[in-house]
């Protein structure tokens, strides 16, 4: 057939990479340059806090140029607005700020129980001023340096290896996160579009206690190949499983055993140019690697330094798609509301208590807040500032991942939150570039 574009093998001859299904490839389609996909997902760190101090690029939408302050006691009119985020950061985090979805109403609205039906009329409901109230309550001090740490943020020098990625590559600066809640609902809607009502980091994660379809078993079912490598723990009371030992189906298929595999089979892999279609890779949590405090700053630089080297200089770079996101904001400030009214996963709720002793039902319409994300590839252009999605209709968010997946391979949505996702195949060019760093600055260990 004239024009179409036959998907070679690759790097590795055991490896055959499929061609979309009800999809013609050309060469001049972005398909064609896109053959694996490497997905990291690191933990907490909100956009503001963490890229709101990058100065490369004027249009970053951040806190460079941006005078944001919360108040002590946001539900005092007279303290106004008394705390404000500074640069410099610290490198470990002196405290691990509440990101329940109830201390996340806190930091967005400045109450425990906003008024839904008012939030979706009213936007600026939102007023993003009650994080430092939260840090307060959670934490029961009223030292205000020791609460602006929720809301100060890092300098480029503090973290030259993020820094380096997105001047070469792109930065998106409104994609926002899942659920406004914590890590594990954030990461089973990333990976199949929904939590399944899950609002807070239960059992049911470890366990393989998740029933719905996950990009995994899409994968699988699809001949796709896969791999979730980590370095995580498994197991209630352990730690946090891998993404993909979320799902019933992983346990029940055999996939648990064939398809996770530690971070060091990563390493060999792109080395030897043997990586999937589909890289997943969860980092340690939550200790020295993944940002998520107490980790060090500078250690967590360190290992996606470590990832991104590894993907690089991986004789499969020239069709690779790298995607560096943060699960969730951790409760760490940010100045940009979080779009309302968007359509959930599907019709299941959850329900906790709050700080007041009060229950919230929240039914998953809203986003989380922003968090940092590159789009790293030779496709991609260097040093280029995303701002809101163009494609689809949507925001930018975790499931703009498995929508644009969908578009690359041929697949379907799982979920109203997925086709609803703005994609960003569009950023995917024709020119090879030759100039994309093959190692990065050592991070900056303070003294």
């Amino acid at each position: 057939m004239t024009g179409l574009w036959i998907v070679a093998l690759a790097a590795s001859a055991s490896i055959v990479q499929a061609i979309p299904k009800n999809i013609e490839l050309h060469a001049d389609d972005w398909r064609s340059k896109i053959k694996n996909v490497v997905v990291l997902v690191e933990e907490n760190r909100s956009f503001d806090t963490f890229a709101g101090g990058l100065t490369y690029n004027r249009d970053i939408n951040g806190l460079v140029n941006h005078n944001y302050c919360n108040s002590m006691n946001a539900s005092d009119p007279a303290q106004h607005d008394d705390v404000c985020a500074g640069p410099r950061a610290n490198d470990v985090a002196p405290d691990d700020p509440n990101h329940s979805i109830s201390g996340v109403n806190m930091q967005l609205f400045s109450t425990f129980h906003p008024n839904e039906v008012e939030v979706d009329k009213n936007h600026a409901a939102e007023n993003m001023r009650g994080f430092v109230t939260e840090q307060s309550i959670t934490f029961n001090t009223l030292n205000k340096t020791r609460a602006a740490e929720a809301i100060n943020y890092y300098t480029p020098d503090q973290i030259p290896v993020f820094n380096n990625m997105a001047e070469n590559y792109v930065l998106f600066d409104r994609w926002f996160a899942s659920v406004p809640g914590p890590t594990n609902p954030n990461r089973a809607y990333l990976t199949s579009g929904t939590s399944h009502g899950h609002g807070s980091n239960d059992n049911a994660f470890g366990v393989y206690g998740l029933p719905q379809k996950s990009i995994f078993q899409q994968l699988s079912e699809n001949d796709i190949t896969w791999m979730n490598y980590q370095n995580s723990t498994t197991g209630p009371g352990k730690g946090f499983n891998p993404d993909a030992a979320f799902y019933t189906w992983t346990g029940t298929s055999g996939k648990n055993k064939t398809n996770i595999a530690p971070l060091t089979q990563f390493y060999a892999d792109a080395k030897a140019g043997k990586l999937p279609q589909f890289t997943y890779i969860n980092p340690e949590c939550c200790s020295y690697q993944s940002f998520h405090p107490p980790s060090p700053i500078s250690v967590g630089e360190k290992f996606i330094k470590g990832i991104y080297e590894a993907v690089r200089n991986s004789p499969q770079w020239d069709s690779t798609l790298f995607i560096l996101t943060f699960d969730e904001h951790g409760g760490f400030g940010d100045h940009v509301p979080p779009p309302m009214n968007v359509p959930a996963g599907d019709d299941l709720t959850h329900t906790e208590k709050a700080h007041d002793g009060k229950n919230i039902t929240f039914d998953f319409k809203r986003l989380g807040v922003r968090v940092p994300t590159l789009l790293i590839s030779p496709w991609v252009e260097k040093g280029k500032v995303e701002h809101k999605g163009t494609n689809n209709g949507g925001e930018y968010n975790h499931n703009s991942i498995m929508k644009t997946l969908n578009e690359l391979w041929g697949l379907e949505d799982l979920t109203p939150r997925i086709t609803y996702s703005s994609t960003f195949e569009h950023l995917i060019t024709n020119r090879k570039r030759k100039d994309t760093p093959a190692t990065l600055p050592d991070p900056v260990v303070p003294r």
